[in-house]
């Protein structure tokens, strides 16, 4: 299904859209011991910024998917020009056809939300080794949201629900997470410095508004929604 919000990040081929940005990927990175035969999927990879840190600072094995073919496209460019031997597939996270128990490392970063957020985790909890974890980074909540803030929010970015952390805690637990962490980290949601752009040749207009629209959604309901990064353990 077709989010124009989604499409704006391809577009213009936007790293580090994540609540945090990629500074905050690599802080969590740093206390990461991940070994190089460690298997990592990286779901919603976008245009590959953290896959290529992956492979680059751990040599790691690495899957990226991402079910918008033209962030597919803009990652495996940036595979290709680094030569990073990087698995990247087309895919949809809520329907992965990777048997259980697959991967050591997963990392989602402000993807969930755009899915049914139960089926997904579901999803990953079944291909997640038993001794594996993942790390995810959310949209949170952070005081009551009045139907009219999340009409707003869902409509902004074409999703469905806007979780608290209680909420986000059950709904991995329900999947199967019976280990939950969360990461200290700032939690408010800033507009992320660009700095990591390979736009389309094209780009409409809509597009543009859109992305003002995102500016001064942030800038006027910083203190009602915010993010959480959590560590997750299925044993």
């Amino acid at each position: 299904m077709s989010n124009a919000y989604l499409d704006l990040l391809a577009h213009f081929g936007i790293g580090g859209a994540h609540p945090g940005g990629f500074s905050l990927t690599r802080f969590i990175l740093q206390d990461e011991n991940i070994k190089v035969n460690d298997s990592v999927l990286e779901i919603g990879c976008g245009t590959g910024q953290t896959a290529a840190l992956l492979v680059e600072k751990y040599n790691c094995q690495v899957t990226a998917i991402d079910n918008h073919p033209i962030m597919v496209q803009k990652a495996r460019q940036r595979f290709q020009k680094i030569k990073a031997p990087v698995k990247v597939l087309e895919r949809d996270v809520q329907n992965l056809d990777f048997v259980d128990n697959s991967f050591d490392l997963i990392i989602a970063e402000s993807v969930i939300v755009f899915t049914e957020i139960s089926r997904t985790l579901k999803e990953l909890s079944r291909v997640l080794k038993n001794d594996g974890h993942m790390i995810m980074i959310e949209m949170t909540a952070e005081q009551y949201l009045s139907v009219e803030k999340q009409k707003k929010a869902c409509s902004l970015y074409g999703i469905n629900e806007i979780l608290d952390t209680d909420e986000w805690i059950l709904r991995l637990h329900q999947a199967g997470f019976n280990q939950v962490e969360i990461i200290s980290t700032p939690s408010e949601l800033n507009q992320i410095e660009v700095n990591d752009i390979n736009p389309s040749k094209q780009i409409n207009m809509d597009l543009y508004d859109l992305w003002e629209e995102h500016n001064e959604f942030i800038l006027h309901n910083r203190d009602f929604i915010g993010y959480r990064a959590f560590k997750c353990r299925n044993s």
